[in-house]
């Protein structure tokens, strides 16, 4: 009785941990810094969520249901079939699946957040000519934030009001968008944070007009991709149909359970995997390096979260690469 009452509590402990786990937390700015410190941490960010940056909360969402379910499915299809492979496929299809059928959503997504920096950047212009301060510009903009930059937007305004140096909330906001074209506005901002003339809204409004061109032909080029990636789904989809129903059929798995089975039906799924992988890369293009990234090796480089505590002049800027 006492061993299955410590197989009972440690059950629902495990389900308890698991819930927990799924809710989560929401990403903070200890987050960004410690991918900003720890190049590692960041690539490990940007395999799991797919892209630099924060990750959007649908798929922190996604990623809480994807582990469960591939750590459940692996052992129950090994049970079901017989075949210790698929203990691995499993899981594979259960991140690979989404992953495939959701290539379009990354560069999308990357796409209308330009399309709303190139909006608020010409909002901020038009702000700076009437007199307004950089600064009190910003704070204003968070009001008719365009949508898709809204909380990043009221992050920076907060920053600014917590009195964070300009040059310090600007840099973080560029690291929550995590894009070269994006660095090349906040350039601006950084370099002139101090000196919002009418020389800066002329050049943010520069910027505006470079940003929406720049997004007119991103659109061009996906919608040209999109037949392509159409014909890769359904072609993955059949194939994923025919070998789930063929799963049913001992028949047809039993001779995957031999040993010469495993190495088979191992080399065809690595084929498979490396030939989608392929053809979804040759879909997809390469992030540009960013402009807005510290120095390491330079002590002005490094970010500090600290607010500026009375009239000091700002710091100096880290180096640019």
């Amino acid at each position: 009785m006492l061993l299955f009452a410590l197989c009972g509590l440690a059950v629902t402990g495990g389900l308890v941990a698991l819930v927990a786990w799924a809710r989560g937390s929401e990403p903070g700015d200890e987050d960004g810094a410690a991918r900003a410190a720890n190049p590692l941490a960041g690539r490990v960010h940007v395999f799991w969520y797919g892209a630099p940056g924060t990750a959007a909360h649908r798929m922190v969402r996604l990623r809480r249901v994807q582990l469960p379910l591939a750590l459940v499915g692996a052992p129950l299809a090994w049970l079901f079939t017989g075949i210790p492979l698929t203990a691995l496929l499993v899981p594979l299809a259960v991140f690979g699946l989404p992953w495939l059928f959701d290539t379009t959503r990354p560069d999308t997504h990357r796409i209308e957040r330009l399309e709303a920096l190139s909006e608020w950047t010409q909002r901020i212009a038009d702000v700076l000519l009437l007199g307004v301060g950089l600064n009190q510009a910003i704070v204003t903009s968070r009001r008719t934030a365009p949508a898709a930059l809204e909380d990043e937007i009221g992050e920076l305004a907060a920053r600014l009001q917590a009195r964070w140096r300009p040059e310090e909330a600007l840099r973080a906001f560029a690291d929550s968008l995590a894009d070269a074209t994006a660095d090349k506005v906040l350039a601006a901002l950084v370099l002139r944070a101090g000196d919002s003339g009418p020389g800066l809204a002329r050049t943010l409004s520069d910027m505006a007009d470079s940003v929406r061109e720049e997004v007119r032909q991103r659109r061009a080029i996906e919608a040209d991709r999109a037949k392509h990636r159409t014909t890769i789904r359904w072609l993955v989809g059949i194939i994923v149909l025919v070998v789930t129903v063929g799963s049913f059929n001992t028949e047809y798995t039993r001779p995957y359970g031999t040993f010469l089975g495993q190495v088979v039906l191992a080399v065809v799924a690595a084929l498979f995997v490396a030939i989608i992988a392929w053809m979804r890369a040759l879909a997809s293009h390469p992030p540009v390096p960013r402009l807005l990234t510290p120095d390491r090796r330079s002590r002005s480089g490094r970010r500090s979260a600290a607010p500026a505590t009375g009239p000091e002049p700002a710091e100096q800027l880290g180096e640019v690469r």
